[in-house]
C-alpha cells in the first residue's frame, strides 16, 4: 500500500514491558517467517532446475525423468505453506483495496483484527485437519500413486506446518497492533519497534 494511502497505526492497547514483550515476540516470528520464506525460495529454485533438467533429458537425450513432475508438485505445496506467513506479514495477501482504503481508521483496524483472527482460525484448522490426515496416511500406509511411491505423510506434513506458521503470523500481527504498530510489517515500523520509546 502506498505511503500516502496507508492507514494510521492503531493506538497502543498495552504499554511498557508488555509492549516490549509483544514486539519481541514479533521479532522472533519475523525471523521464523524469513527462514521459512528462504526455504520456500530455495525449493522453488530447485523445482525450476529440476524441470529444466527434465526437459533437457526428455527432448535432447531421449531419457525422460519420470518422477520430476510428481516431486515438483509436492514441492509447490511446501512452497505455499512455507511462504504464506511472510506474505501475510508483508500485506501481500489478497485484499479488496477498493473497499479497505475507503474505511476510516477505526473501521480499518477492526477489519485488520478480524482478518488476522480469521487467518489464525484457518491456521488452527490446517493444523488439526493436517495432523489427522497424516495420522490416517501413516496408519494405513498410503503411498503416492506416481513413480516415487512416497509415503504421503511426508508431503502432507507441510500442511500442519503451514498452519503453525499462519497462527504465528496472525498472533504476531495482533501483537503489533496491540503495541501500536501496523499489522503489516512495514520498514518504518521496524525502526519504531527497535528505537521508539513505548508509552
Amino acid at each position: 500500500m502506498p505511503a500516502d494511502r496507508r492507514p494510521p497505526p492503531p493506538r497502543p492497547v498495552v504499554a511498557g514491558g508488555l509492549a516490549r514483550l509483544l514486539l519481541g515476540f514479533d521479532r522472533v516470528v519475523r525471523v521464523i517467517a524469513l527462514i521459512a520464506a528462504g526455504i520456500a525460495a530455495a525449493m522453488l529454485l530447485a523445482s525450476f532446475v529440476l524441470i529444466c533438467w527434465s526437459v533437457v533429458m526428455r527432448y535432447f537425450a531421449g531419457q525422460p525423468i519420470t518422477w520430476v513432475d510428481e516431486l515438483v508438485g509436492y514441492g509447490l505445496v511446501a512452497v505455499v505453506m512455507l511462504g504464506a506467513t511472510d506474505a501475510l506479514r508483508r500485506g501481500e495477501h489478497i485484499g479488496v483495496d477498493v473497499l479497505t482504503q475507503r474505511l476510516g481508521a477505526r473501521a480499518g483496524h477492526v477489519v485488520a483484527v478480524t482478518g488476522l483472527i480469521a487467518v489464525g482460525l484457518v491456521g488452527v484448522i490446517l493444523i488439526i485437519e493436517g495432523w489427522e490426515m497424516i495420522s490416517f496416511s501413516r496408519m494405513i500406509g498410503i503411498l503416492s500413486t506416481g513413480y516415487l511411491a512416497m509415503p504421503m505423510e511426508y508431503p502432507q506434513g507441510f500442511v500442519p506446518l503451514g498452519g503453525v506458521l499462519l497462527v504465528l503470523g496472525a498472533l504476531s500481527g495482533l501483537a503489533r497492533m496491540a503495541a501500536g504498530l501496523h499489522a503489516v510489517d512495514l520498514p518504518d515500523d521496524a525502526g519504531k519497534a527497535e528505537g521508539r520509546p513505548l508509552p
